[in-house]
């Protein structure tokens, strides 16, 4: 034992003060149930007998049961945390787009301002155009692509709306940052129940392409109801007025 120890060692209340202490303060152990779980209950047989004592054993399994309520618990609040902050995100992003009232508001919107509100590192915005032949680039984060692109890229998807993966050498539906891609979720832009009847203008074939610089930020077992909805609102502002003249 070292000095260190050994100072320690003389600093701290014997037995017997502890003891009395504890007499003295009957109401220190129950206003401390953690401290009071945390000590190892007393055999009820004493000696040199090999006796087990199920109480003891029983105390223990209950013990850790706890432990890992706790645990459990804690996970519970941060998990249900995270959910109402992308919640919050998700109406703060929905606001935003709704607000946009030219088609220069709808792009800054979606192409700058949705990244940092949704917590993503890019997002594209992917149209098919009957008129092109191969892949091409329109204005800041909008990509051009022939017909049925859409089709061919959902075909064998379990979701016919979502489509969550991991990606290893980015992806070139995000323009310039398509290198830096790790993960990404693809939702189609289906037509939206608000169609008007007798409409002029067809629903916009296309994608809403999220991504993150990140690996495994999106997955399989991702919930995705928060993205149908924003590729949702974002096929019924399309199709008012923006898909025309993007």
């Amino acid at each position: 034992m070292n000095s260190d120890t050994a100072l320690a060692a003389d600093t701290l209340p014997s037995p017997r003060e502890i003891e009395a202490f504890l007499r003295q303060h009957p109401d220190f152990l129950a206003e401390r149930p953690d401290l009071l779980r945390a000590m190892t209950p007393p055999s009820r047989f004493d000696g040199g007998d090999q006796i087990s004592d199920f109480q003891a054993a029983m105390i223990r399994g209950l013990r850790l049961d706890v432990e890992r309520l706790s645990r459990t618990s804690v996970d519970l609040v941060a998990t249900s945390q995270g959910n109402l902050s992308r919640q919050q995100r998700t109406h703060s992003a929905a606001l935003m787009l709704a607000d946009a009232t030219t088609p220069a508001d709808f792009h800054r919107v979606l192409i700058r301002d949705w990244p940092q509100i949704l917590d993503v590192d890019a997002i594209a915005l992917i149209l098919e155009d009957d008129a092109a032949t191969e892949a091409s680039e329109g204005p800041e984060g909008i990509l051009r692509v022939p017909s049925r692109t859409v089709d061919a890229l959902f075909a064998k998807s379990p979701n016919p709306s979502i489509l969550l993966t991991p990606v290893r050498r980015g992806n070139r539906l995000f323009g310039t940052t398509a290198a830096k891609i790790r993960s990404d979720a693809l939702a189609r832009l289906n037509p939206p129940a608000t169609w008007e009847p007798g409409g002029n203008r067809a629903a916009p074939a296309g994608i809403l392409a999220v991504g993150s610089f990140t690996p495994e930020t999106f997955h399989p077992d991702q919930a995705t109801d928060l993205l149908e909805f924003l590729t949702r609102l974002l096929a019924i502002v399309l199709t008012r007025w923006c898909a025309p003249t993007l």
